[in-house]
């Protein structure tokens, strides 16, 4: 009798923990970075015990969130330490990770494919599709990369510098570019939003000159409004393209606001240090929380 009570407490046991293991896929744990995907959304997680591990641990995994349910989209493999940004072209997701972009085929299991970068680039931060070229930004080396991805061979080629690129967007031909400090902490001049007005003759301008912790950015359907999001702030930043006037349009005191993403009139905040996203309405001002 106590030879199967042994037994079936170790059967408990790894049960047990199997279920954790499989759940623990399920959460959102360090999410910096969201993408609506077929009518949901692609969350990538580091999945990291802290954010420092992250770095070196290749525990990073993807959720999708549809019908107000998150599941396993792709679960760690061992190649995703840093997932951030996104990008979908050709039934592909193109993933940055810090060093390198990661880019899984979505109609087969196969391996996936790695798109390497220089060595000093360690912050292989956002992305953003424009046609059949990727726009990648390296906040640690002041880098925005182009990948034409009709290319045979993938290959990152330097497009321009700018101060310390964090997110990127494009609205039509105008690029939108939010600079943050390489330490992400000691804010200086170089800090704003910046916009290319024609990236097919590319000239770099400030759009505003107010520095601050900026992460995320995008732009609304009409091209007349870049939203930013500020870690020093906790905000999410409305800026009128035309006469540059700023208006807060989120603020939630200890938000973490990383690289935000605009559908219509919907804003999805990854509140990346508290594990959630955030869904707020521009429109009638109502707010969710996936977590």
């Amino acid at each position: 009798m106590k030879k199967n009570l042994i037994l079936i407490c170790t059967a408990l046991f790894f049960a047990a923990n199997a279920c954790f293991a499989q759940s623990s896929q399920t959460l959102i744990r360090f999410n910096e970075s969201i993408l609506p995907y077929n009518g949901g959304l692609l969350i990538p997680n580091f999945g990291s015990k802290t954010l420092k591990s992250a770095h070196t641990e290749a525990k990073g995994y993807i959720l999708y969130y549809k019908d107000e349910e998150l599941k396993s989209f792709i679960p760690a493999d061992g190649y995703l330490k840093h997932p951030t940004a996104m990008a979908v072209y050709n039934n592909k997701l193109y993933i940055c990770n810090s060093t390198n972009i990661v880019v899984y085929n979505l109609q087969k299991k196969v391996k996936p494919q790695i798109i390497k970068f220089a060595t000093k680039d360690k912050a292989v931060n956002d992305i953003v599709l424009k046609g059949d070229t990727l726009y990648v930004s390296a906040t640690d080396t002041d880098s925005i990369y182009k990948i034409d991805l009709k290319a045979k061979k993938l290959k990152p080629q330097k497009w321009l510098s700018i101060p310390s690129p964090n997110g990127i967007t494009i609205y039509e031909n105008t690029m939108y570019i939010a600079s943050i400090p390489k330490d992400y902490k000691n804010i200086n001049s170089e800090n704003v939003v910046y916009v290319i007005k024609d990236i097919n003759s590319p000239v770099v301008e400030k759009l505003n000159t107010a520095p601050a912790l900026y992460d995320g950015i995008a732009v609304s359907d009409d091209g007349k409004t870049v939203y930013v999001s500020d870690w020093h702030s906790a905000s999410v930043i409305a800026i009128d393209t035309e006469t540059k006037l700023e208006k807060p349009v989120f603020i939630q005191n200890g938000m973490t606001p990383a690289d935000i993403a605009l559908e219509g009139t919907k804003l999805f905040i990854p509140d990346m240090l508290n594990h959630r996203v955030i869904l707020f309405d521009l429109q009638s001002g109502k707010t969710n929380i996936i977590q």
